[in-house]
Parts: C-alpha cells; structure tokens; sequence
C-alpha cells in the first residue's frame, strides 16, 4: 500500500528539482520536501552516519523548503546542521571544515525562479540516480519513524570559507575584474572574496534577488552574458567572471569582450596543473572540445570521458582519482589543492592567480590555446523526458556517418579527425542538447549538413536551431 504520496518526476537523475507549485510543494504546502527529508534521514541512520549539514539558495522559496526538510531529516533522528542563506561550494567547504560527511542545499541552480530542487551528498559523494531514485520509493512505501535529532546554527561559514580561499591564492600582481553574480547566491560574497585577494572588483547583479530581475542565473546562455561583456569592455577590465545561480559554475569573458567557453578554461588548468603534478588523470564530459582532450595529453596527463552530469562526473573523479575533473556546463573540480567538488569562485581564483603570473592580457594567454570553429549547446524542446529519449534512441537508429567513431558513452557522439556533433537528452528537462565543433569553417558546416540529413529522414518536424 502507498503510504505517502509525490511526484515521481522531481527525483532526477543528478539531483530532486521541479517547478515549485507545480512539479512539487503545491498550494504553498511544503511536506514535500519533509517527506524527502525523512526518506534522507532514514536512509543515513540505516548506514549510522546520523549527521547532516543543510543550506539554501536565494530562491523566494528556498527558505520555506529547507525549514520542511530540516524538519523531516529532525523528525527521524539527525543531526542538523543549518548554515542557511549560502552559496552551494560554501556547503560543501563545511563537510570538511565541520568534519560532517552528508549535506543537503536546498537550490533551483541556474534555472528559472520558481524552480527549486536538493542537491545532496552522502558520505563525502554526490549522490547516484539510484540512491535518488530509493528515495522516492521510500517515500511511497514506509512510514517513518525515529528520535527527534538535534539541531545547531553554524554562522560562519561564508567567513571561514573566504579565509581559505584566501589562505590557497596568491596573486603577484592586483587584476581589474568584473564579476557578474546574476541576483544568485555568490552576490553574498563575491565581491569582497575577490577584493579580499587583492582584486579590483567591478560587480554587476551582486544583490540576492530570488526573481532574477535582470538575466536568467544560467551563464552558459550566450545572452545572459551581454551586460558583462558590456562592463569589461566600458571599463577596460581584465577579466569577466560570471556565476550561476548557486555559484557552483562558472564561464568567464576575455578583456576583448571574448567568451571563454569552460572547455577552453579547463586547457589552461590542466596545462597549469599538469606542469606541477604529471600523468596525472583528468575527467571531462562527453560535451566537451575534442581539443581538450590532446592538449591533456601534450601536457602529460591522461584524459577520460564521462557522460554528462555533474554528480557523475565527480563520482567519476574520485573512482579514477583523476586529479581534476570538469563540464562543458561550467562545473569544475580541482582537487590538487582543494576538495573534491565543484566550487566556481574557488576555481575562478586559481583561474585568476593563472593570468596574475603572466604580462600578457587574457585575450592573449588564450591565443595561445588552440582554438576551433565550435557552437554552444543548440536545445530541442520535447513533449517529455520519454519522448526526449526515444528521439535520441530514433536517431542513433538511423544514424550513416561514413567514416566516424561513434561512441555512446551519452547520447551519440559522431567523431571524425577534424570535427564532431553529439546529440543527447537531458536527464533533468525534456529538451535534447546538441552540439558541432570542427577545425574549419566548412567542416563545421558540414557535420551540421550531415546530422539535419538524418533528422529528415526521421522525419523530425520541429525547426532545427542550427
């Protein structure tokens, strides 16, 4: 017999998200998310790790979800503790600076305001789709119980965090930066972190605002990124940094006005990193340039794919060991001097401590780097995730690409010597991804060519973005 009743959709594949009102916590009721509480909570009693660390984004409604949740995880038996309004890297610092192994933030990430979700991890691990997954049937099937835990206040964790960072950086010589917070939860404290490492901040949206008034939190959306752009150039800035909506990714913007997609600024990391720590691994998404992967391997470390997702690309990082590990999204890990998630002004710092050691401007570091004819992510909206799926699934189906590797790591990625284009759904929305990149021009024309060659013979109707 159900016991308990929640939509089975908002249990995703790296994460619980939904639209809030809709998807979940209906009617300004939140048991929702004191039912997820109470399955978590469960579920770490059961393994005796009882203790947990809980924070929330900006969101209007992250607060009333993160009370319902702390509530359910109390209810069974845990421990909780609240470090409240945060960025989600400032949660992760606490599982070392509290010595606590499991925490939940409470966030939507980069997606539209009344979208809200938990980001999770247990014993020091993002948590699987699996584990996700037991949650909902947990939540269908038993009735909890238990002691009521304990709860505490830790206030200071937005201050202990800036120390460390402070503590790792050391920049030689002061930058004249941008920084772009998008209303999110980095707003905070991203400008007196930076002005902290000695930086010349120019700060734009660093209010916390959880209507998002003046761009969508998502940085990877080329548009969303025309005001930096605009304040880098007006004021001759050396570097645009702009964050996501709970500061766990991040892209940058050149001193020309350029945009640094993060398979670029993972090249000059890994070359970085590599110089001190030698063959060492270094994890990528299936999204990310083909260019990334030989310039790991000329700078003497070893590159790996994953599928995408960040929760699979941290697993993933810690199975292989891989010193660094990083999306095509913006979600990068640097555990050569730092922990192992992905912490987007922490990473931004190091990025920044990079161009601190050179004369040159970023625009010239990054000519440096090879560079390729490549697009952003083009989205297809589909009916639902099933229907998202199966058109992948047809498409790999009736897929003639003469001469290519094909590899199903994730989707389908077509891969020539001079050029490639995936196709994948997304495991947390009902849209499909796809992405071009080639050595020329007219390569990237044609894999283009190639790829609406086979969504007409699927007779696909929408129009295609590309």
């Amino acid at each position: 017999m159900i016991k308990n009743i929640i939509n089975k959709d908002i249990f995703k594949a790296y994460d619980i998200r939904g639209k809030v009102g809709t998807d979940w916590c209906l009617n300004e009721n939140y048991n929702d998310a004191f039912l997820i509480g109470q399955a978590l909570g469960s579920q770490l009693i059961s393994e005796k790790s009882n203790d947990i660390i809980v924070g929330r984004d900006g969101r209007n409604s992250s607060e009333n979800i993160s009370e319902s949740l702390i509530l359910g995880l109390l209810s069974v038996g845990c421990n909780v503790t609240d470090i409240g309004l945060t960025a989600t890297p400032v949660v992760y610092f606490c599982l070392d600076q509290l010595n606590i192994p499991n925490c939940a933030m409470v966030t939507g990430s980069h997606n539209p305001p009344l979208h809200n979700g938990i980001k999770m991890v247990t014993n020091r691990v993002a948590t699987s789709q699996q584990m996700i997954e037991s949650l909902y049937f947990d939540i269908i099937g038993e009735d909890f119980e238990g002691d009521l835990g304990t709860f505490s206040h830790y206030d200071s964790a937005i201050t202990e965090y800036q120390k460390a960072i402070a503590n790792n950086i050391n920049l030689n010589k002061p930058l004249r930066i941008g920084i772009d917070a998008g209303n999110g939860a980095t707003a905070l404290f991203a400008q007196s972190l930076f002005e902290i490492l000695g930086c010349e901040v120019h700060p734009l949206f660093c209010e916390v605002d959880g209507n998002f008034p003046n761009h969508s939190p998502d940085p990877t959306t080329p548009e969303n990124l025309e005001s930096l752009i605009e304040l880098v150039k007006e004021n001759n800035l050396d570097i645009g940094i702009a964050f996501d909506g709970d500061g766990d990714r991040m892209i940058a913007v050149d001193n020309e006005g350029n945009l640094l997609w993060p398979d670029r600024i993972l090249i000059l990391l890994a070359q970085e990193i590599l110089a001190i720590k030698p063959n060492s691994r270094i994890v990528f998404d299936i999204k990310c340039s083909m260019l990334l992967a030989t310039e790991i391997r000329k700078a003497g470390g070893q590159a790996a794919f994953c599928p995408n997702g960040h929760s699979i690309m941290k697993r993933e990082v810690l199975r292989l060991d891989a010193i660094m590990g990083g999306e095509f999204s913006g979600h990068i890990v640097l555990r050569d001097r730092w922990n192992d998630f992905d912490d987007a002004p922490y990473v931004a710092a190091r990025f920044l401590e990079i161009l601190s050691n050179t004369d040159k401007t970023c625009a010239d570091v990054f000519r440096y780097i090879p560079d390729s004819f490549s697009t952003y992510e083009y989205k297809i909206k589909a009916k639902d995730i099933h229907d998202a799926t199966e058109l992948v699934a047809k498409f790999i189906k009736n897929a003639d690409f003469s001469g290519a590797t094909l590899n199903t790591l994730d989707g389908l990625r077509v891969e020539y010597d001079d050029c490639w284009g995936l196709i994948r759904s997304s495991n947390t929305s009902a849209s499909i991804g796809i992405r071009f990149e080639a050595t020329s021009a007219e390569r990237l024309k044609e894999i283009k060519q190639q790829f609406r060659t086979v969504f007409k013979t699927i007779a696909f109707e929408q129009e295609l973005p590309f």
